[in-house]
């Protein structure tokens, strides 16, 4: 129980109690059954016409022998409960895919024995009109998770308590700092004492500062906050957090803890512990920044509300109860494999789209070094969710999701809300007051919003952290290698492909398009969805397991695709995303729509070369790594095949110039644009008829090598290279 809602929430509780089971369960209007809590929610367990329900079950107070605090905590509601205790009622709260906790403790003493029931209202018995007035991510899926799930516990804590904390870092000013909230659910004001000690929490060994005490009052009944530091932070690069790039199999992110004491002046103690990663994400003007070096955010979309879709025991909350998002398993990577996968095709960031992942999901993702957008359940597409009536509930919930997630490393950016500009409720206001609450409750990242086609429909945003990504900026379902472009913000795209993302041609346009639009200087880019091309990149997903947003079937998945990396299609999303990558530009784009089959290169589009001419052709070299300002470059040109003869080849050491960075452990990269021209020379002759009939010159096997100079953030300009 201590960590099932991650290891960046601190947990001080005494003792714990885990309600998971069987319930009582009474749907609106119906006589009374049973569920299991959490069992993935009533929707997952056949209760695919319930709205409303009333959940209930007897609870033992554990008595700890001195002052406490009790609760009753569901790891997610979606959306309304309304619990009770003996009949009387203790609160109400609306939420969306986080917790939902409530204190008890003025209705059950120390060791007694109360029947605590709980109503909850589903998405659908929360309407205007024909609206929702919660954020419920993906209303095209049936299988959103509906009423108590994820977890259900029972935690006692002393009556004064450490129940929060918010580890702040900075790079630039090699600086950590923390926010303690104390709480006092006694009768009686008290004084508190908090100290502070930092360890490592993935093998490091560092020499880490002591931390200063702070004292406080706090009031009876309330919640004080407490700042500590800012604390000098001289342990040097190794001990940030950096993302997994180039992909090293193993790789582990370096991460600590912080472990909090609070003292009472009555002699009572409260332990909690928040493990963080130290590192800096910022927005400067067109780019961001890791840790003071540029990052391009090179990745994709995860869509949980079609993994809903998959009937694994029923459908519905695929995060909690799919094999694929768990801890490993016999046969089954689980999620960690999930994000190797990521990681392994080159993707270094992705979107969580529309339904927040469990934060077991985020805490592999801190561990294995994979950035992330973090999402709220906010969607416009269809005018489907009332942000005016609902304004409220869709504000607390970006609240409610940052206060949930905020210490983890992983996350990189906040994404406000998806594609809300087709909404009819939607308004600059609104989105002012989603960018309120979750900068506001953080303020140490960057915060976005995916739009889609608008590039700028809130112009009155002028927040320097705070940038627009448009979608399908060449049409749905259409190629294309055009870039939206907002002066001064960071440029980039938040979807493309769909819906063509579940054929084999719109999965070739994951590495085409992805390739042409990075030429671009793009910060940002997200074809969408991996899933429908590759669904089992979730380890044990079929192709056959569900039907996606766009209709139809993945194309790949386990039953089709037992040898992924050896897929020419992955291969090529590996070329495109590859942190250090030299591609010939025209020659990708050539073949860039593919076909049906999703041939690459399309033999019409190979140029043909006559004996004795002169070829001159552009390779544009990609460094998207985090250390070096140098790449060594060697290409390789051959006659008709990629294992043709070898006709021309040539090394060379490109280098551009820029300021140092500390640098990470181990050969990590940073990413830049480099263009090259090279004469290969005349064709040479190849068998009797050479001299009269074209020959195809490929590319295909163009390599490159890292160097190991210094770090860049910056693009390199053009210029050429005769050979």
């Amino acid at each position: 129980m201590s960590d099932v809602n991650g290891f960046t929430t601190g947990n001080g509780a005494i003792t714990s109690v885990d309600l998971a089971g069987t319930w009582s369960f009474t749907p609106k209007g119906r006589s009374a059954t049973s569920i299991n809590v959490p069992g993935g929610g009533w929707y997952k367990q056949g209760f695919t016409d319930v709205n409303e329900a009333t959940y209930s079950r007897t609870v033992t107070v554990p008595n700890t022998g001195q002052p406490q605090s009790v609760w009753i905590e569901f790891g997610a509601v979606n959306h309304q409960a309304t619990l009770s205790v003996d009949g009387q009622v203790v609160g109400t709260q609306t939420t969306s895919f986080t917790p939902s906790n409530f204190d008890i403790s003025a209705f059950a003493a120390p060791g007694t024995t109360h029947t605590i029931s709980v109503n909850v209202k589903g998405r659908y018995a929360l309407m205007n009109g024909s609206q929702t007035l919660v954020p419920d991510a993906a209303n095209w899926s049936e299988a959103i998770p509906q009423g108590i799930y994820r977890s259900a516990a029972l935690r006692v804590y002393p009556a004064v308590y450490v129940s929060d904390s918010f580890v702040r870092t900075s790079v630039t000013n090699q600086t950590l700092t923390y926010d303690v909230s104390v709480t006092n659910t006694s009768g009686s004001s008290r004084s508190v004492t908090l100290t502070g000690a930092l360890a490592s929490d993935s093998g490091g060994s560092f020499n880490y500062p002591a931390l200063p005490s702070r004292t406080v009052t706090v009031a009876a009944h309330s919640t004080a906050k407490v700042t500590v530091g800012p604390v000098a932070w001289n342990l040097g690069s190794a001990s940030y957090w950096w993302p997994n790039v180039p992909y090293r199999a193993g790789y582990r992110a370096q991460l600590h803890k912080l472990s909090v004491h609070a003292s009472t002046d009555d002699g009572r103690t409260s332990d909690a512990g928040y493990r963080f990663g130290f590192r800096e994400t910022t927005q400067n003007g067109e780019y961001y920044h890791l840790n003071g070096v540029r990052v391009n955010f090179r990745g994709d979309s995860l869509q949980g509300a079609d993994y809903d879709r998959i009937d694994n025991g029923g459908k519905g909350d695929a995060y909690d109860t799919l094999p694929g998002f768990l801890p490993p398993s016999t046969g089954n990577g689980g999620w960690p494999q999930a994000v190797d996968n990521y990681q392994r095709l080159n993707y270094n960031v992705v979107r969580i789209h529309q339904e927040p992942g469990s934060p077991y999901m985020l805490d592999v993702a801190d561990e294995m070094g994979l950035m992330v957008i973090d999402e709220t359940a906010i969607r416009g597409t269809c005018s489907c969710q009332d942000f005016v009536a609902g304004h409220d509930n869709m504000v607390n919930h970006a609240r409610a999701l940052t206060l949930r997630d905020r210490n983890h490393p992983a996350i990189i950016r906040w994404s406000q809300s998806n594609e809300a500009d087709l909404s009819t409720f939607d308004s600059e206001s609104f989105e002012k007051d989603l960018y309120a609450a979750m900068n506001g409750n953080d303020g140490t990242r960057p915060v976005s919003v995916d739009t889609a086609w608008n590039t700028n429909p809130y112009p009155n945003m002028l927040n320097g952290n705070f940038a627009v990504f448009s979608h399908y900026v060449d049409g749905i379902g259409a190629y294309g290698e055009a870039l939206p472009s907002l002066a001064g913000r960071p440029e980039g795209e938040g979807e493309y492909v769909w819906n063509k993302s579940n054929t084999k041609q719109g999965f070739e346009w994951f590495a085409t398009a992805t390739a042409a639009k990075r030429a671009k200087d793009a910060s940002d880019l997200r074809p969408y969805t991996l899933l429908s091309g590759w669904a089992g990149f979730v380890p044990g997903v079929r192709s056959t397991d569900f039907v996606p947003e766009e209709g139809g079937h993945p194309v790949y998945g386990e039953d089709n695709l037992s040898a992924p990396w050896s897929n020419p299609q992955i291969q090529r999303i590996q070329a495109a995303f590859n942190p250090v990558a030299a591609i010939d530009l025209p020659y990708w784009s050539a073949s860039g729509v593919s076909d049906q089959d999703g041939t690459f290169p399309l033999p019409r589009a190979v140029d043909t070369y006559s004996y004795g001419k002169t070829i001159t052709r552009n390779v544009t070299v990609f460094n998207d790594g985090f250390s070096d300002t140098s790449v060594g470059f060697t290409w390789t040109a051959r006659l008709d095949r990629p294992d043709g003869v070898v006709i021309a080849s040539g090394n060379e050491p490109l280098t551009r110039a820029g300021r140092r960075h500390p640098r990470p452990p181990g050969p990590v990269d940073h990413e830049v644009g480099q263009h090259h021209v090279h004469r290969l020379g005349r064709v040479p002759q190849s068998g009797q008829r050479a001299d009269q009939r074209g020959r195809r010159c490929h590319r295909g096997d163009l390599q490159r090598h890292l160097g190991s100079r210094e770090r860049r953030d910056r693009p390199v300009r053009r210029h050429e290279l005769l050979q």
